[in-house]
């Protein structure tokens, strides 16, 4: 009996690794596509806005980056925390 109680934890577990691993995908295509937003909001920023066009651009490039960065980078997070968890 405790097999499968065992079993079925361990099946509960994959289930929710599965779906963390599904939503992590859906938010990397959902930063892809917002980076590309902020990389033309800069870039707007730097052809049409004057004076103050390059400072302001200049935050929209280094975000829309930084955020690209983090964001792929968290399957590589969740897979050495995933390396690190023993049950």
């Amino acid at each position: 009996m405790k097999y499968f109680a065992n079993h079925s934890m361990l099946a509960a577990i994959s289930n929710l690794q599965s779906t963390g691993a599904s939503i992590l995908t859906a938010m990397q295509l959902l930063g892809i596509i917002s980076a590309a937003i902020a990389f033309g909001i800069g870039a707007y920023h730097l052809i049409w806005g004057g004076v103050r066009g390059r400072q302001s651009s200049i935050v929209w490039f280094i975000g829309g980056a930084v955020g690209l960065v983090v964001l792929m980078g968290a399957t590589a997070i969740a897979e050495y925390i995933d390396s690190q968890v023993i049950f």
